[in-house]
């Protein structure tokens, strides 16, 4: 019976983002991302690293509510320990570059807001230091809410779960970012 009560509504808020659009284009897209991981393992190494710096790019064409696009992530961490020894021990950063191809479906309404659900697919490289090097097979999933300035310019926030598979490194991520559509 809660089932019914949710379903009154929440299918009256899904039909009426139907009635609303977006117009169609390229975009580009960039985002600062704030990871909360700090580790991660491959088959030889449990790399420990800290905050560093980390975002997106994106370019990607808009059709009215689904968003197709390629994605460049970059971070650039400083490394505190890799199997247990010590950051004086240890030089260099924990670097990680990735590209991914992303599927978006957005949900616009009568306001400014716009939410949107999203996967990928990808490939990242991992270098700690001079020790290790890996490329990974990526895949994501994301949400997002944005506010739409005007017809071109869009703010959001996005929350990223982000997995690479052979590597333990399991990502969340909250970013800030801006869009804007040609």
């Amino acid at each position: 019976k809660q089932r019914l009560i949710h379903m009154k509504f929440l299918l009256p808020f899904l039909l009426s983002t139907l009635l609303y659009s977006a117009d169609s284009g390229v975009y580009v897209e960039v985002y600062f991302d704030n990871p909360d991981s700090n580790n991660l393992k491959t088959e030889h190494s449990d790399i420990n690293y800290e905050e560093g710096v980390s975002g997106t790019v994106a370019v990607g064409y808009q059709m009215d509510r689904w968003r197709f696009e390629a994605e460049s992530s970059y971070s650039d961490n400083p490394l505190s320990s890799i199997d247990d020894t010590a950051s004086e021990a240890i030089s260099g950063n924990l670097l990680k570059m990735g590209g991914l191809a992303n599927i978006y479906y957005s949900a616009y309404n009568d306001t400014q807001l716009v939410s949107t659900v999203g996967i990928g697919i990808g490939a990242t490289n991992v270098e700690a230091g001079d020790d290790d090097k890996k490329t990974a097979f990526t895949y994501q999933g994301n949400v997002s809410l944005g506010y739409m300035v005007d017809k071109d310019w869009t703010w959001t926030i996005k929350y990223r779960y982000l997995e690479m598979k052979d590597i333990v490194n399991e990502e969340q991520a909250f970013s800030l970012g801006l869009r804007y559509l040609f």
